[in-house]
């Protein structure tokens, strides 16, 4: 079975999306930090849609920069560090969230956990914003998009590795996407 990874988005489709989340349609306002944090979560940690719905608030360690991510695919553990630009929306949102009432760190309009279905929804939402949902961009292409970008700016493909949590380096190969750009990067080092 071969598997097609998701096209990876370029990084000025991420920045459209993620300025796009202000212009939110009036039943998506009261939630324009968590949908900004969710997308943003997405791409600056390189996060599978199941991650992210189970992060809880504990998983954080916002003075050391660190998330933990458990029982990642395979009942894996990893340690993901906090990207600066995540840092001034967690303290947004976490200042919206208080008192703590639920350990999830996203939660939908009940207070509790965020679900598959409301997750789905607000990707859509914002793909549609954007001017991108026919390009066939899923949440799986943020994921796609972090592992593209950072082998791309010369990260090393087992850093590219561990951040992504994959056992095997051949599926770290398989997500990234050597683009003619990069390849004549390559040669321009020597």
């Amino acid at each position: 079975k071969v598997f097609n990874p998701p096209a990876a988005m370029e990084k000025n489709e991420i920045e459209r999306i993620l300025a796009i989340v202000k212009f939110a349609p009036k039943r998506c306002r009261k939630n324009l930090i968590r949908d900004k944090l969710i997308i943003s979560t997405l791409y600056y940690a390189g996060l599978r849609r199941s991650e992210l719905l189970k992060l809880n608030w504990d998983d954080l360690n916002l003075e050391k920069s660190y998330m933990t991510i458990r029982n990642s695919k395979g009942g894996k553990t990893r340690l993901i560090p906090i990207h600066p630009n995540l840092t001034e929306l967690l303290d947004q949102y976490l200042d919206i969230r208080l008192p703590l009432t639920c350990n999830a760190l996203f939660v939908g309009e009940q207070g509790k956990r965020l679900t598959k279905g409301s997750f789905i929804n607000i990707i859509r939402v914002y793909f549609k914003l954007a001017g991108m949902s026919k390009k066939g961009y899923t949440a799986h292409s943020f994921r796609h998009s972090f592992a593209t970008q950072l082998v791309e700016s010369g990260v090393d493909i087992f850093k590219v590795q561990r951040l992504l949590g994959h056992s095997s380096i051949d599926s770290t190969r398989v997500y990234v996407n050597f683009s003619a750009k990069s390849i004549e990067n390559a040669i321009l080092k020597l």
